[in-house]
């Protein structure tokens, strides 16, 4: 699995694999002999994985592991959004330095549910989004912790696979189109007691709707950059209900002890793509970037579309 370093072959480079391993020692032995030929050859190798897994790899490497960039700035599992445009922000700077690269990566232990279907639709669209990089892409799966529902996800999302058998072609992958269509998650129920509930009829009513949410905010106890993260992201959803859906957009928000959430619907005729917001878009491009810009700032976000109209909820950390 080793990669050229001619950043005239980047997209050639590119690989997005999971590396399915059941203990420490296949872990090790996987992933060693991959790190040594990368970091022999000088290239950045940039880590973010479990704590158990990275303990794992430090002392299989000695210490070469001080050449490994272990984390980094938006490099966090507790804002999915946030930590995969810091992917794109990293792989961007190498392919403009001309720099190779690697990144592997690992779900938190401790990822829920919801949270890691989130993840796997963010993975599904991998190819779409950082080919153009060419930087391989190792994502690591502990077979010891997911049911085999969820290996059966893993496998849909990635197109190569990397175990003790070798690296080998992913029959089970899913085009990202038809992975995203068919597992679409559950509309989040909302409950009766809300912190927020305000009717749109037109972009009038944004100005109010912003400063409901920074009042919201401060009610919430929450940090000033989490405050500016949602207003900027609801701002953006809200005005795609009214530009593209058919008025009133109702905006409903609630909290939980770790969570904070916010749901929009509209009545528009025609949904979002499920693909919508995971592809930075272009400069001139008429749609998209709202939902691409909410979808980097929230923890999760999930498109909806029923024949009473269109349905957007994200969640934030608190």
């Amino acid at each position: 699995m080793s990669a050229a370093a001619d950043p005239g072959c980047r997209r050639a480079r590119f690989a997005h694999v999971a590396v399915l391993y059941g203990s420490d020692a296949q872990l090790r032995n996987l992933l060693l002999p991959y790190l040594a030929g990368a970091l022999g050859r000088r290239e950045e190798v940039l880590v973010v994985i479990s704590v158990t897994a990275e303990r794992v790899l430090r002392d299989a490497l000695g210490d070469a592991a001080d050449s490994v960039q272990w984390g980094g700035p938006g490099l966090s599992y507790e804002r999915l959004g946030r930590m995969f445009g810091a992917f794109s922000d990293y792989l961007e700077q190498r392919h403009r330095a001309g720099v190779p690269a690697h990144v592997i990566a690992e779900p938190d232990p401790d990822i829920s549910y919801d949270r890691l279907s989130q993840y796997l639709r963010h993975l599904s669209m991998a190819n779409e989004v950082y080919a153009a990089y060419g930087c391989p892409m190792l994502f690591l799966w502990d077979e010891r912790r997911y049911p085999h529902e969820v290996m059966a996800h893993v496998r849909a999302v990635h197109p190569l696979l990397f175990d003790s058998g070798g690296l080998v072609i992913n029959a089970e992958y899913c085009a990202p189109p038809d992975y995203l269509a068919a597992n679409v998650p559950s509309v989040p129920a909302v409950p009766i007691d809300l912190d927020l509930d305000v009717l749109l009829y037109s972009p009038d009513g944004l100005a109010l709707l912003r400063r409901r949410l920074r009042s919201w905010g401060t009610d919430a106890a929450l940090g000033d950059r989490d405050t500016d993260d949602i207003v900027i992201a609801v701002d953006e959803i809200a005005t795609n209900a009214l530009e593209h859906g058919q008025p009133p957009a109702r905006v409903r928000g609630w909290s939980t002890a770790d969570a904070v959430f916010i749901r929009v619907d509209d009545h528009g005729r025609v949904g979002i793509p499920q693909t919508t917001g995971y592809v930075r878009p272009r400069t001139d491009a008429r749609r998209g970037r709202g939902v691409w810009m909410a979808r980097h700032l929230a923890d999760v976000l999930t498109t909806h579309h029923s024949p009473t109209g269109t349905t957007v909820t994200m969640r934030f950390p608190r």
